[in-house]
């Protein structure tokens, strides 16, 4: 696999300065994060499953925003988007996460040694309880100059915690994994009818321009990210109205969607949809287990990320 390279796409230059902090290419625990500056302060979208990779990441915000105030809004509890939430708040700072992601926010990294093998994870410490402070509802926070939208979305999508960030001069939306683009998504902890409603509520209530996904590239215009993740989550709940071979439906979508990376995800996606439409509750170990069975086993991230990050402007 080539390094994993993380690009610095600015997506506004004046203030409030907006950028989005693209990881390619979408892989496990590679996801995408940004920062959005103001004349006092900087609130950073999510950090990096590694220290390694949050350093390289708090450098380059440094770089844009000096030493100015750090707010760190963490999308959803998924280790690849918060495990570095310690690592920046090391210098102070505080956290945004959606009281439905505190907990587990709170209790810091997740490394999931059922899932994976990795030795590279460096220090990662969990952020003081104090210092990540919870969003039920809409938040505007003040960056100086600017006001930043982060706003907790209602009911259960892609989590029973997700939160989303906007910035309205230039009408951009970080959503978290929200959106998956040319990655399959994963849905074993959500809801598919709720992330659907979760996709209607965002379009309606934003009308973003832009969107930074929680992996994949930029969407500009944002409506055609929204509309292939529709396309995709109304055919997981229209493939499960009778069917239960999950194995058989997990290669129909491999072929729908064969550009797409770790296609290994559909089958717990399917499970997940299955369970959702039949008011039955999802074994959540037993869909893990699914997907790793179809990846052939426990996902070597050594193998996956070996190689330092590179970083480039675009």
């Amino acid at each position: 696999m080539p390094a994993v390279r993380s690009n610095i796409v600015p997506l506004r230059h004046a203030r409030p300065g907006v950028v989005a902090y693209v990881k390619s290419p979408a892989e496990w625990f590679v996801a995408n994060s940004g920062w959005i500056q103001g004349t006092e302060g900087v609130a950073l979208i999510d950090t990096c499953g590694t220290e390694q990779a949050t350093l390289e990441l708090l450098r380059d915000v440094r770089k844009y925003a000096g030493d100015q105030e750090l707010t760190v809004v963490i999308t959803h509890a998924h280790g690849e988007h918060h495990n570095g939430l310690g690592v920046a708040l090391r210098d102070g700072g505080t956290a945004l996460a959606a009281h439905g992601a505190l907990d587990l926010v709170k209790a810091g990294p997740q490394t999931y040694g059922n899932v994976f093998t990795y030795t590279r994870w460096g220090v990662l410490e969990p952020p003081e309880p104090d210092a990540v402070r919870p969003v039920t509802g809409w938040h505007e926070l003040d960056l100086g100059g600017a006001v930043v939208d982060v706003v907790a979305v209602p009911g259960v999508a892609h989590t029973a915690g997700d939160l989303v960030v906007h910035e309205p001069r230039s009408s951009t939306l970080f959503t978290g994994d929200l959106v998956f683009i040319g990655d399959t998504p994963m849905a074993v902890h959500g809801s598919i009818p709720g992330w659907l409603d979760a996709l209607d509520w965002l379009q309606d209530t934003f009308r973003p321009r832009t969107l930074v996904p929680g992996h994949g590239p930029v969407a500009t215009p944002a409506h055609t990210a929204f509309h292939a993740m529709r396309v995709y989550l109304e055919w997981l709940l229209e493939a499960t109205v009778r069917q239960s071979n999950f194995s058989k439906l997990a290669k129909q979508a491999s072929l729908r969607w064969p550009s797409w990376r770790n296609p290994e995800r559909h089958i717990g996606n399917l499970m997940r949809a299955y369970a959702d439409q039949h008011g039955r509750k999802l074994d959540v170990d037993l869909a893990i287990d699914a997907v790793l069975a179809a990846a052939g086993g426990r996902i070597d991230l050594d193998s996956l990320l070996d190689s330092e990050p590179v970083r480039r402007i675009s």
